[in-house]
Formats: structure tokens, C-alpha cells, sequence
């Protein structure tokens, strides 16, 4: 669904508000609402689920078969994710950054056949 928004609307804070509004239209539409649904906010203080959240979408989506790259901005943070590393170190983003910064992976590296599939 988001694809679809990407193509014609490359902000991603739109992206997100189009998908959302959608699931909430579809919620909807099956005589439900949004709010009757006990869901943590994502960003929201400590002790709210995050955590547990985040851990059960990961398990879900590899239960499935499917690759789930787990990242977040700090360490601690990545620590407590299964499989989790920043994103830094994920995807050899340089630490300093300039204009024409890359990150440092070549194409035939694992991390490469990881975006691949």
C-alpha cells in the first residue's frame, strides 16, 4: 500500500498520514474503530509496549519467511531488538557526513543481497 503512496508522494510524513488515514477508512468500513483497539503508541515514554510491539511484528514477519531488519538510532536500542544493530552499523552509514557520502558496502556483500531480496 505505502509503494503506492511512495511513487506519487515521495514526503514520508504524507506517506504515513495517507497509509493511516486508509487502515483507519478500513477499520471502518468493518463497523470498528481505531480507538476501541488497546494499541501502544509508537512514540510514547517508556514502560508504554514499544518494545513488545516491535518484537512481535519481527516475529510475525519472519514466522512468515520474510527478511525484518531490525535498526534503531542507538545501541541500547538496538540491543534489546532480536537481530538488532543501528542502522549505522547495518548499513556502513558514515558517522560523518558530507554532500557526496555513501554508505560503505559493495554489491556483492551480504548486506547488499540483504536489500536485494
Amino acid at each position: 500500500m505505502s509503494e503506492d503512496y511512495n511513487r506519487d508522494n515521495p514526503k514520508s510524513t504524507c506517506v504515513q498520514q495517507m497509509v493511516l488515514k486508509d487502515i483507519r477508512e478500513l477499520v471502518r468500513s468493518m463497523g470498528k474503530d481505531i480507538k476501541s483497539y488497546d494499541l501502544p503508541e509508537i512514540n510514547d515514554t517508556g514502560g508504554t509496549g514499544k518494545t513488545f510491539l516491535y518484537k512481535a511484528l519481527l516475529a510475525r514477519v519472519r514466522s512468515e519467511g520474510l527478511i525484518a531488519i531490525a535498526t534503531a538510532t542507538s545501541g541500547i536500542a538496538a540491543s534489546i531488538l532480536p537481530g538488532g544493530r543501528t542502522a549505522h552499523s547495518r548499513f556502513k552509514i558514515p558517522i560523518k557526513l558530507a554532500d557526496n557520502s555513501t554508505c560503505n558496502f559493495t554489491k556483492q556483500s551480504g548486506t547488499a543481497e540483504l536489500l536485494c531480496t
